[in-house]
């Protein structure tokens, strides 16, 4: 593909956003959308794609380039090594002026942080997994994490079952195949743009990762209870949730952007759900009138993401050891402010999408030597890897309240 200018300085103005800026990577592509409305679907593709591509190897490219993190024409020569590793025809503008193909290295390999460099993630990250898996599971795990996200589909069984969803986007030409021990799930076969099909439109399937499919289902919510999920985003789990529920009984989604409880309303009404409330986290009402009142309370808390970076590599790059420990206590906040909302004999579930122990484990360990926590005795717990799955990492456990 003939890289076009408008092109090249619609990627250096997302990298800007992103690796600059520090904006989110699904906010900072709307933006650039919104902002370059001429683009064909061949052109957002080919952007997106640089992009994601750029942020996920950025330390291998800089170094195999020896780039200058700190001139001014840096991210374009992020932009013109990507396109030189990847076989794509440089232009011969004066931003890449500086690149000569013919003196770059593309087999350099440093003689310290190997594996850090191969696979273009900070040395405390490295660190960290090969202190928390050792170097054979660690290996598998960082390699599989640099790999493309598969899409799954979760059908909506409110409105339709698996094989017909199937048989109808095959029709299409948009292939998918079946997952074992995932009877309502589809894996895409090739990434095709779904949410402009009808049967999207329709309310006939989600676009949610297998491994986020399982919470739900692990959380195990039957019809007729009430269901509170308490960091309830855009409420890909909450849907779902109130699908295993067949729409009978109460969800109520806490959530306190604006603009995700907006989202939350759409998806809600084209799935066909009428049990889902939503309200904010700021309203303390929430809390008088539903102490120990939920059957099950749902805490997919906030985290580093550091088990989603197949889909969004950016988390390494803004995450640090001391970002980490502020978050993590925040979901020990969490998890002490809503634990209350649990009924005697009901379950709390709380899951992240990392995979690492001081988020997951170790939190749940923290939580039941306190006095909330006593109260509470845990059932199950269970980490899913990236590379034994070919989902998102995620980490799920499952208390009863029995105190």
């Amino acid at each position: 593909m003939r890289l076009h200018r408008n092109i090249a300085v619609g990627i250096i103005d997302g990298l800007e956003n992103i690796l600059i800026d520090k904006i989110a990577l699904r906010p900072a592509l709307n933006k650039l959308l919104k902002k370059n409305k001429k683009w064909g679907a061949r052109d957002r593709k080919f952007v997106f794609n640089i992009i994601i591509e750029i942020v996920r190897w950025k330390r291998k490219l800089t170094e195999i380039g020896k780039l200058d993190i700190n001139s001014k024409n840096f991210l374009w020569d992020l932009l013109g090594l990507c396109l030189i590793t990847n076989n794509i025809e440089l232009p011969n503008w004066e931003k890449f002026s500086a690149l000569d193909k013919e003196k770059i290295d593309l087999s350099f390999i440093p003689k310290s942080s190997k594996r850090a460099f191969l696979q273009s993630i900070p040395n405390w990250l490295d660190e960290l997994g090969l202190k928390t898996f050792g170097k054979i599971i660690w290996e598998k795990e960082i390699e599989s994490l640099n790999k493309k996200a598969f899409v799954y589909l979760r059908i909506n069984t409110l409105k339709t079952s698996t094989l017909k969803v199937q048989k109808q986007l095959h029709r299409q030409q948009i292939n998918t195949f079946l997952i074992a021990g995932f009877p309502y799930s589809l894996g895409l076969s090739q990434n095709k743009k779904l949410i402009n099909t009808e049967f999207y439109k329709k309310g006939w399937f989600e676009i949610q990762d297998v491994n986020s499919q399982k919470v739900s289902i692990f959380t195990n919510p039957k019809p007729g209870m009430f269901v509170i999920d308490a960091c309830a985003g855009s409420g890909g789990k909450a849907l779902h949730l109130a699908t295993l529920m067949q729409n009978k009984g109460r969800v109520l989604a806490i959530e306190p952007s604006d603009e995700k409880r907006k989202q939350l309303e759409i998806r809600t009404k084209r799935n066909g759900i009428s049990i889902i409330n939503n309200d904010t986290s700021e309203n303390n009402d929430i809390f008088k009138k539903n102490k120990e009142a939920a059957d099950i309370v749902l805490i997919d808390a906030p985290c580093s993401g550091l088990g989603v970076l197949k889909r969004n590599p950016l988390a390494k790059w803004h995450m640090d050891p001391k970002r980490i420990n502020l978050i993590i206590n925040l979901q020990q906040e969490i998890i002490q402010k809503y634990s209350i909302l649990v009924s005697k004999g009901g379950i709390l579930v709380y899951a992240t999408c990392s995979i690492f122990p001081n988020e997951n484990q170790n939190q749940i360990k923290h939580f039941l030597n306190t006095k909330n926590g006593k109260l509470f005795t845990l059932l199950d717990q269970k980490t899913f890897l990236t590379h034994k799955s070919n989902g998102d990492g995620f980490y799920m456990s499952k208390l009863m309240k029995t105190g």
